[in-house]
């Protein structure tokens, strides 16, 4: 059986002040940002209220457009000045009202889902003492290099500012391909060596810096920024959650495997979680196969796969039931869908 990609993916986004303080890199520039964010489908103008969330498919568009505008090969480096605790929220605050760095990282590692769906952190000691912050990525999507500079900038400036005063790194990974016409420009940003082409996008530094108390400490802010941190992710995993069935469902599909019971034991939830999750995103879950089974099968027609095997591919026993499954929801056959097609591409 042939392995088919598929273009449907989970709704990743990022918060939109982060969009803000793209939009006064590019000031600072000299460049205007209306009209790249316009072309990347971005409003420039909602950008401040955190409740906006910028598509991935459109962050994406954005930064590529940036790179093709900027005479700055490094101006994801740049974005790191307009950093502050308020640019992701609640969280911002949280963090900086913790107790020490380590847990000023615990916050920042377990909630970044705030800052942005598209990738995750990851914090580590290994057998030397060296604490690794690791950013990997959600998606299978490449975006451009300012993203790994932005991600890396960004997270020592704002440790710098939990700390008041310069962070030792010991070295820096950017999963990025090496810049050209940058000379040092990277090493004087970050103050240590410099890989590129790395796996992941990573710092490194002492772990006994984890231990430092921070002099912005306030227990009861902290745990009081922390609510509204979690309150604002249930909204996210409100509206997120019928992307996760989704992808979840694109998984399974292929394997013959639609039944509600494994997609609730793939998302570590219960069926009974499941409906009402679905429930509260205005949804059922068989809107959400049926959705997901027709979306795919659009897909993989325009791809020029035969029938019978786009059957298989999204869960169905045989042919005849896909195609009256098809016709209830496209209102034409399989195969009316596909001459319908190449009617088009011949006119």
């Amino acid at each position: 059986m042939r392995e088919h990609e598929s273009m449907i993916a989970p709704e990743y986004s990022t918060i939109g002040p982060i969009g803000t303080v793209i939009a006064q890199t590019l000031q600072a520039e000299g460049i205007d940002p209306a009209p790249l964010f316009s072309k990347a489908g971005i409003d420039v103008t909602g950008l401040s209220d955190p409740r906006v969330r910028m598509p991935a498919d459109s962050f994406k568009k954005l930064l590529e457009l940036i790179e093709e505008t900027s005479s700055d090969p490094a101006i994801g480096l740049t974005i790191a000045r307009f950093i502050h605790p308020t640019t992701f929220y609640s969280l911002g605050i949280a963090m900086y009202c913790s107790d020490t760095l380590g847990q000023y990282l615990d916050r920042f590692i377990k909630y970044y889902r705030v800052v942005t769906t598209n990738n995750r952190l990851e914090g580590k000691v290994d057998a030397d003492g060296i604490y690794h912050l690791r950013a990997i990525s959600s998606t299978n999507q490449t975006f451009p290099g300012s993203r790994e500079d932005g991600i890396a900038s960004f997270v020592t400036t704002i440790l710098r500012l939990a700390l008041h005063h310069e962070l030792p790194l010991i070295s820096v990974k950017l999963a990025r391909p090496t810049p050209t016409g940058v000379e040092g420009l990277y090493e004087k940003f970050f103050r240590c060596s410099i890989e590129f082409n790395a796996e992941h996008t990573e710092l490194a530094f002492q772990a006994d810096m984890l231990e430092e108390e921070l002099t912005s400490a306030n227990p009861e802010l902290a745990e009081m920024y922390e609510q509204l941190t979690i309150e604002y992710l249930d909204k996210i995993d409100r509206l997120d959650f019928p992307s996760r069935v989704t992808n979840e469902l694109i998984r399974l599909l292929p394997t013959g495997v639609s039944a509600k019971e494994k997609v609730a034991e793939a998302l570590n939830i219960s069926t009974r979680t499941l409906y009402n999750k679905l429930e509260a995103s205005g949804t059922t879950y068989r809107q959400v196969l049926d959705t997901t089974r027709q979306q795919l099968a659009e897909q993989y027609i325009h791809q020029g796969i035969p029938i019978y095997e786009i059957a298989y591919l999204i869960g169905f026993s045989d042919t005849a039931n896909f195609s009256r499954a098809f016709k209830k929801w496209a209102g034409v056959s399989p195969m009316g869908y596909r001459n319908s097609i190449l009617s088009e591409t011949q006119d």
